[in-house]
């Protein structure tokens, strides 16, 4: 399945990347120096609980006063840690476009055909379509439907990624091709699955899906 990409404002904004590329540097470092850290801090309770039991009580003090040392440190790290991945994510979302397509040919089909530049024929429950997204920041995303949907055609879908879903029902187009928005869903996984699925129909086809796109709520 291929994945879908996205074009971002920072691909033509140096100052963007320059931030960015500075945010990912500060977190790989702090990331990296943890397991160091976590380890010594095991050494050193282990070394505290031995020279207690051989009654140095002198060197039990300060062990456990250097394993305190590194518990604030560790306590530090993982507040500029979360500051770090915060901010991060803030840019990454105020660089998305306006939307993000989910292109058809990407997705992976069950119990669906494609045809003229459509997905078509979700002849039962559970005919679905997957995509991969594109390493999205997390949080909310307006899901758009592009769709025609004749008088026998139509019914409910939800729509699902990593954890959670939205719901949405799908009507008659009397007017040609109809964009549709089903609400705002949350994505936990940016780089993880989207999936729309059929939950009933009214006849033998949900619609005839023209386009998904995505809408960050928040920049």
């Amino acid at each position: 399945m291929a994945a879908s990409t996205v074009t971002r404002a920072a691909d033509s904004d140096p100052g963007q990347n320059l931030e960015l590329a500075r945010l990912n540097f500060e977190r790989s470092m702090i990331e990296v120096s943890l397991a160091p850290l976590k380890k010594h801090l095991t050494e050193l309770a282990s070394l505290e609980r031995q020279r207690a039991d051989a009654h140095d009580y002198s060197g039990a003090i300060e062990a456990r006063d250097l394993r305190r040392r590194v518990e604030n440190e560790l306590e530090r790290l993982d507040k500029d840690l979360l500051l770090l991945q915060s901010r991060e994510q803030s840019l990454k979302a105020n660089l998305l476009p306006d939307r993000i397509p989910l292109p058809l040919e990407a997705a992976e089909l069950s119990g669906i055909s494609r045809g003229n530049g459509t997905l078509t024929g979700w002849s039962r429950p559970g005919a679905s379509a997957k995509w991969k997204l594109p390493a999205l920041p997390a949080g909310g995303y307006e899901i758009l439907l592009r769709y025609r949907c004749s008088p026998l055609e139509g019914g409910a879908l939800i729509v699902q990624e990593a954890r959670y879903s939205l719901a949405g029902e799908v009507e008659t187009t009397l007017k040609g091709p109809q964009e549709k928005t089903l609400g705002t869903l949350k994505i936990t996984d940016g780089s993880g699955p989207l999936t729309i699925t059929a939950r009933t129909l009214v006849k033998d086809n949900l619609m005839q899906l023209l386009a998904v796109e995505l809408v960050p709520v928040s920049r």
